[in-house]
This record gives structure tokens, C-alpha cells and sequence, in this order.
């Protein structure tokens, strides 16, 4: 979970854009499942503490703040507990692939850059 907390904000943010178009446009996904995977992006944005050093801590504290903003803010959304789980797994999993994975961004970026030297190549023949 801490490396997922050391990912460049500006980098997060525009992630968090294209997620949230993706779910909400794209995806046409409910209220209450939108909600759900935004928590986990609301969660990664604090700041760490102790208690949140593994998974299950971090998914924990991501639904009783969802639960206590939902609350707050008079919105009657009912998300259920198992399904936050699964949700948030897959929403950490892609924060991890797409986000935190370097060395696959690298692997592209190397892809592109052979490709483009290729073309080149074969242009100059």
C-alpha cells in the first residue's frame, strides 16, 4: 500500500480523470459502484498512517469513510460490504498496472521508440 501512496500526485490525478470518464461514460456504471471505486481513489489521496500499512486496513478504512461522507452528505446509496471489497480490489489493481507499474510504461515507451526508429529506417532506404 505505501508504494501505491508514493505514485507522483499530478500522475494520480490525471489517472483518477481518465477513470472517472472511463467508468462513467464508457462504462455507464451505477451510483453506488462509481462511489465505491472513487473511494479507493479518495483514500490513496490522505495521508498514511499506521494503521492502514495492508490491504484489508486500507479497504476497511475506505468504507467507513465512504459510509461517513455518504452519511454527511444525506445521499441514499447502499453499497454492500463484500461488493465494496471486490470493487476496491480490482479499483488497487488497476491503480498498480496502470499507475504504479513502471517498468511496463518503460516497455511501451521502448516499444514506440523502435517502432519509430523502424519507420524511420525504412523511410531513409
Amino acid at each position: 500500500m505505501n508504494v501505491l501512496r508514493n505514485i507522483c500526485p499530478e500522475k494520480m490525478g490525471k489517472e483518477r480523470n481518465k477513470r472517472e470518464y472511463d467508468l462513467r461514460v464508457l462504462n455507464c456504471v451505477s451510483e453506488s459502484e462509481y462511489e465505491s471505486r472513487m473511494a479507493v481513489w479518495n483514500s490513496l489521496t490522505l495521508v498514511a498512517t499506521p494503521s492502514v500499512s495492508e490491504t484489508k486496513g486500507f479497504i476497511d478504512e475506505a468504507f467507513n469513510k465512504l459510509q461517513q461522507d455518504l452519511k454527511e452528505a444525506s445521499r441514499e446509496l447502499s453499497i454492500n460490504y463484500t461488493d465494496f471489497i471486490a470493487m476496491a480490489h480490482e479499483e488497487l489493481n488497476y491503480i498498480k498496472v496502470f499507475v504504479a507499474d513502471k517498468t511496463a510504461q518503460y516497455g511501451w515507451y521502448a516499444a514506440i521508440v523502435i517502432m519509430v526508429i523502424g519507420t524511420i529506417a525504412l523511410c531513409a532506404q
